[in-house]
């Protein structure tokens, strides 16, 4: 990584990256520290003072605010798809539906019985429509009653959407978002490996919280960045995730605590972290 910036090794040490993950993957970020000054900063990670204020959008006068986030050139390698983002695929663990669901329930997130209660939770505006297509994203074979999520959930997949779409100029495809317990049933007929409607283990699509993000037709690079920021959020707690192969997406059950750290991105590049 260092190579890749241009740092030495005694510069690096004092850079404090915001890092989370394994260790030799990409650092996209930098935490602004006291007495840190925007050329200081633009010479260690290689880059130009205007390069860092076209990055992050900072006017020309403007002080980057200890503690706030600044993204770094690495980004471009992203973009020319010239950064190692290798990851095994997220599979499934045992009882993780278990541990999915037990989540939504501390979340205090009730299940969907039915089109009457979409509807209500609608009305309250505790769930949020989710337009079928927009410039970043796009939702396909979901019936228009049922496009509807959680708010903190349309603000992951707008994240989502936007940094994927900043990256690799093509939007993405939704493919599942709220389930009723009668279409999670029906889903059951014809797909087996689909989580039951009922029980202990029960899928979370009928919380409004879960979206299917598909993978079909990705290049290897894209599905690379999309586990290495799911896999993140995921360490952080924000998120659950797994992959599905029979029909390639990932599944994505967000937690509330997603909102609150949404809030705080600079740019939604860095919806993973650093």
């Amino acid at each position: 990584m260092n190579r890749l910036f241009g740092i030495s090794g005694a510069i690096a040490l004092a850079l404090l990256l915001v890092q989370t993950g394994h260790a030799g993957e990409p650092v996209w970020c930098y935490q602004v520290r006291r007495g840190d000054s925007l050329a200081a900063i633009a010479r260690r990670s290689g880059a130009s003072v205007q390069e860092l204020r076209g990055l992050n959008r900072l006017a020309p006068k403007a002080i980057p605010s200890v503690r706030s986030i600044l993204t770094l050139p690495s980004i471009h390698d992203l973009r020319g798809g010239r950064l190692d983002l290798s990851r095994p695929p997220m599979v499934a663990t045992p009882r993780r539906l278990r541990r999915e669901s037990a989540a939504a329930t501390r979340d205090r997130l009730s299940r969907i019985r039915d089109l009457t209660v979409v509807e209500r939770l609608r009305r309250k505006g505790l769930l949020v429509p989710v337009p079928s297509e927009t410039p970043t994203y796009y939702v396909e074979g979901v019936e228009p009653r049922l496009r509807v999520a959680r708010p903190w959930t349309r603000r992951f997949i707008e994240q989502l959407a936007q940094a994927f779409h900043d990256l690799f100029a093509r939007p993405l495809r939704i493919t599942s978002l709220t389930r009723t317990v009668l279409t999670q049933r029906r889903l059951r007929r014809t797909n087996p490996s689909a989580a039951p409607a009922d029980g202990p283990v029960r899928s979370t699509h009928l919380t409004g919280a879960a979206v299917d993000v598909s993978k079909r037709g990705l290049p290897e690079d894209e599905v690379a960045w999309l586990r290495t920021v799911l896999a993140r959020l995921r360490e952080r707690r924000l998120i659950h995730a797994v992959e599905e192969f029979r029909e390639p997406h990932f599944h994505v059950m967000v937690r509330r605590a997603y909102d609150e750290y949404a809030r705080a991105l600079r740019s939604p590049i860095l919806a993973g972290g650093c």
